[in-house]
């Protein structure tokens, strides 16, 4: 089993006045299927996030795009080399433009890729291209967290500076029953994009950040299971909470 790391999210007033662009690439994974859940928390928990969807062509399976982009307000950008105006490819606008790349759920076939510097891919390429944060939270099926090559991959995503990846949580796979390990809560993706953004970035100075409100602060993680989530409209107040999807796999 590859060794993840886990950082504690920020409740704080303080931190729910942040402000940041996120590019949140999908892959094609069951834990997909509860995105909107997760994006409508995020609008409550951080509602001074703007937020992107990008769905790999597998994620689309999972999710409906119409209904991210009516929860985000953002269209959803398709993994294609094709743009609407023939002329800024996505990868270097992707690269460019977001203070952070947010890869949730991380499929095994889009880590390995990635590991691998894979360019074959418009999403792949930015994640290579940036130096701003690049999150991945990846899920499992049964067994396949144990594999030496997976681990490898993940030693090697690790040992990128502006990588950070989030350790999964046990869950339960559809297909056999079996425990294995699954896709974290969106809270720990967003309180490992916030650590890395306050952290010194390669060369000692300070990450950059787009907003006054970057400093930590000191309020203790949600327990496990439960998350400040709101309804799609009118969003509730922040201190609603909800029991947060079962951690599944297929």
């Amino acid at each position: 089993m590859p060794e993840f790391g886990t950082i504690g999210f920020d409740k704080s007033e303080e931190a729910r006045s942040k402000r940041a662009k996120l590019f949140l690439v999908a892959t094609g994974t069951l834990s997909t299927a509860h995105l909107p859940f997760w994006l409508n928390w995020l609008s409550s928990n951080r509602p001074h996030y703007e937020v992107t969807i990008g769905l790999t062509d597998s994620a689309r399976k999972f999710v409906s795009a119409p209904a991210l982009a009516a929860i985000t307000g953002s269209p959803v950008v398709g993994n294609t080399w094709d743009t609407a105006d023939g002329l800024r490819p996505v990868h270097t606008r992707i690269a460019a433009d977001y203070d952070g790349l947010l890869v949730f759920p991380a499929s095994v076939a889009f880590t390995s890729a990635l590991a691998a510097a894979s360019g074959t891919s418009p999403f792949h390429l930015a994640a290579l291209g940036t130096a701003a944060p690049v999150v991945l939270a990846p899920t499992f099926p049964p067994g396949v967290a144990d594999n030496p090559l997976v681990a490898d991959v993940f030693r090697r995503l690790g040992s990128v500076p502006n990588y950070h990846v989030v350790e999964p949580r046990k869950g339960t796979s559809r297909s056999t029953g079996a425990e294995t390990d699954v896709t974290a809560p969106l809270w720990d993706v967003i309180a490992a994009f916030e650590a890395a953004r306050r952290a010194p970035a390669p060369g000692g100075a300070p990450a950059p950040a787009s907003d006054p409100a970057s400093a930590p602060a000191s309020d203790p993680a949600p327990a496990p299971g439960e998350a400040q989530a709101p309804d799609d409209a009118p969003a509730p107040a922040a201190d609603t909470t909800v029991t947060a999807p079962v951690p599944v796999s297929a």
